[in-house]
């Protein structure tokens, strides 16, 4: 095992050691769950099991209570007998709308008058108090006749009670909404011995707050590793981890309002919504930084969508931000879908993290999805993204740690690293060169070192530099060759291309990253000359053709133990010299090859048209392509307008001869009357016809 895994390995011990106390606390919480009974509420009535499995067995109780609407402390409708399902909504009848207030009853029976028992309550949207036997026993806010009259409540309930002497027990729940998009039960009550609804409840305040312990302490130490990590995408790790962390203490079992029981409940509310796009916005942040890869429509949607609801949910009544809400979660499923599609993009190009990323991005999204069909109360239940999140956190933790491995290896290796160099200076080899070799160091490179690969190569050259060059003093073109290379070497840098041969006035290079890296530079380096206007004294700026092709090639180093270089064998190299040859004879500034279009990511964002009809290797009809970026607004809009006519003349061409193409480039002409294309392949019919 290398040191960098070591490391690896024992700085992910607390995270997994933090995960089986997530493991065994959740143990201890299916201990009262592997017991609970479900009983259904017929027509307002439930009777308890004379013979359970044990007394301390939970009783989840759910099915259609009573219901009485506009009225307050009603066990039951006493003009027309009406039931509403728990869980489920709840509304006026005569209304008619989500806003309004009401009660529900049950009826128990089959209780032990000599035990004590307790119902769990859960939070109820948006407020609510509990009447046992006729005696108001608990609220959860204050519940109103109208939005002046309701508080609404903040956390769930757990009640105490003694039964009638006949085993019975009559439970009323007024409840209200004025505030939010609609009023409703999320959970079924859990009856049971007062003892095991407090084992029940103290479980599960010990696993989620261990959840809230466990995601907030990562987030808080990657905070502050981030103010030593030279990648700025910690931060915005820490940053999502802290609000997820935040996030599920406002939720059920509610710790931050048992903490802080005088908060406001508009503070709840706003924590409760606030904290739904703050981890989109800084989660996307931090998957773009971490990639490297971002997309900017989609980017800047999710980003500015996301804060202006962020921001409604501080400035906007309760009730907007809640109608809003189900808007939103829909946009956030596709938000993930984004951000997964680019943790996808991700693992295709091989990218730092991705595998990482992706796989906490899933979890977080099943977890989601889940969260958001209990929303819509499409299923009963709780919300458990926060137990997404440990699993994401975890996740993303041992991520970040690798990278911080892997960093503080490369320091130590550094110092060392720089003496070695010093004495293989003399066995020059491109850094990059190194780089294509697989190879950590120069001092790793050898004679015969060899690796295959598949990767564009640009091929570009001064048009007439041989006619310039004879009128020049010989310091002079030296001058002038120094000037531009100057200006375009650091332009093949910028897009992490190889120079791997000049060739007096020109040069071969090659671009691991890929044709979408290999065409902007070449279009840079074309508006480079054209802006800077490079040229001697008494002549015109210099002009230079480009062609690029793909290809397989062959690299490997050559030479003597004291003399080193680097040779490239691939048959792209001739093709790619022949593209850039071929710019004369069609006026052009670029030419690329079907492989590299078909390579190219999105080819909208630039003007690319076939200029030839060619056979590639596999013996397939294909063409060359003319990339007129770098033309002259008017010129550029012309080629545009008559790229169909363009395309179907070399089709012409190609299936019916050269009459049919010829009227297809008229069509070009009489639109652009010096398209250079249409006018070379005129020339060549006119040939043809007058033998």
């Amino acid at each position: 095992m290398t040191v960098e895994k070591k490391r690896l390995f024992l700085g992910s011990i607390p995270f997994f050691c933090l995960f089986i106390l997530l493991y065994l606390t959740n143990l201890f919480k299916l201990v009262y769950e592997q017991k609970i009974m479900d009983l259904e509420v017929k027509n307002g009535k439930v009777s308890i099991p004379a013979k359970t499995l044990s007394k301390s067995s939970l009783f989840s109780l759910s099915g259609d209570f009573y219901y009485t609407p506009n009225q307050f402390y009603s066990l039951k409708n006493s003009h027309e007998e009406s039931y509403a399902k728990v869980p489920g909504d709840f509304a006026s009848k005569d209304l008619g709308n989500v806003f309004g207030y009401g009660s529900y009853g049950l009826e128990l029976y089959g209780l032990d008058p000599g035990t004590i028992y307790a119902i769990h309550i859960p939070h109820i949207f948006s407020s609510c108090s509990i009447i046992i036997n006729g005696i108001d026993r608990e609220s959860q806010g204050q519940p109103g006749i109208d939005r002046e009259t309701e508080n609404p409540g903040t956390r769930s309930s757990q009640i105490a009670f003694r039964p009638l002497k006949d085993g019975t027990a009559n439970i009323v729940i007024n409840v209200s909404n004025f505030f939010n998009n609609k009023g409703y039960i999320p959970s079924p009550i859990i009856l049971g011995e007062a003892s095991q609804i407090g084992i029940m409840f103290r479980g599960d305040l010990i696993f989620y707050g261990t959840i809230f312990a466990v995601t907030f302490s990562v987030a808080l130490f990657f905070f502050m590793l981030s103010f030593f990590h030279k990648n700025s995408f910690v931060i915005w790790f820490a940053l999502t981890s802290m609000v997820l962390a935040v996030r599920g203490i406002f939720f059920y079992p509610h710790i931050f309002m048992i903490l802080f029981p005088d908060i406001p409940w508009i503070a709840n509310f706003i924590m409760r919504y606030v904290t739904v796009p703050l981890p989109i916005i800084f989660f996307t942040v931090f998957l773009t930084k971490a990639l490297k890869l971002r997309y900017k429509i989609p980017y800047i949607i999710i980003l500015s969508v996301s804060i202006l609801y962020a921001i409604s949910t501080i400035v906007l009544l309760p009730e907007v931000s809640t109608f809003l809400l189900i808007y939103y979660q829909i946009f956030a499923l596709l938000c993930v879908s984004y951000i997964i599609a680019i943790a996808i993009i991700g693992l295709k190009k091989k990218k730092e993290f991705a595998v990482w990323i992706f796989t906490s991005t899933v979890v977080l999204f099943l977890f989601g999805v889940y969260d958001l069909l209990v929303s819509l109360g499409i299923i009963p239940g709780e919300f458990f993204l926060q137990i997404g999140t440990v699993f994401a956190v975890i996740i993303l933790s041992v991520m970040v740690l690798d990278d911080y491995a892997s960093s503080i290896n490369k320091i130590e290796d550094l110092s060392v690293e720089m003496q070695l160099i010093n004495r293989s200076l003399i066995r020059f080899v491109p850094d990059q060169i190194v780089e294509l070799l697989n190879k950590k160091s120069i001092t790793d490179v050898k004679l015969g070192d060899s690796v295959e690969l598949t990767m564009p190569i640009l091929s570009i050259d001064i048009r007439s530099f041989t006619h310039t060059s004879e009128k020049l003093a010989p310091n002079q073109v030296f001058e002038l060759l120094n000037e531009y290379f100057a200006l375009v070497a650091p332009i093949v840098r910028k897009y992490n291309g190889v120079i791997t041969k000049y060739l007096g006035d020109g040069f071969f290079a090659l671009f691991p990253d890929g044709a979408n890296a290999a065409l902007s530079c070449g279009i840079a380096i074309q508006k480079a000359i054209r802006d800077n206007g490079i040229a001697v004294p008494n002549a015109s700026p210099i002009k230079v053709g480009i062609g690029i092709d793909m290809g397989d090639i062959l690299l490997g180093i050559i030479g003597n133990s004291t003399r080193m270089d680097s040779i490239i064998i691939s048959n792209s190299y001739h093709i790619a010299e022949i593209l850039q040859e071929s710019t004369k004879k069609y006026c052009s500034y670029m030419i690329i090859s079907d492989r590299i279009y078909d390579a190219i990511n999105d080819i909208s964002e630039h003007y690319i048209r076939p200029i030839q009809r060619v056979k590639n290797s596999s013996n397939k009809e294909t063409f060359l392509y003319e990339v007129y970026d770098c033309d002259d607004d008017l010129i550029r809009d012309l080629k545009h307008s008559t790229q169909g006519y363009m395309e179907n003349a070399l089709k012409a061409l190609s299936n019916e001869g050269a009459e049919s193409a010829a009227k297809y480039f008229d069509k070009v002409l009489s639109i652009f009357p010096d398209d250079p294309v249409s006018l070379y392949y005129k020339k060549i019919f006119e040939k043809i016809n007058s033998r």
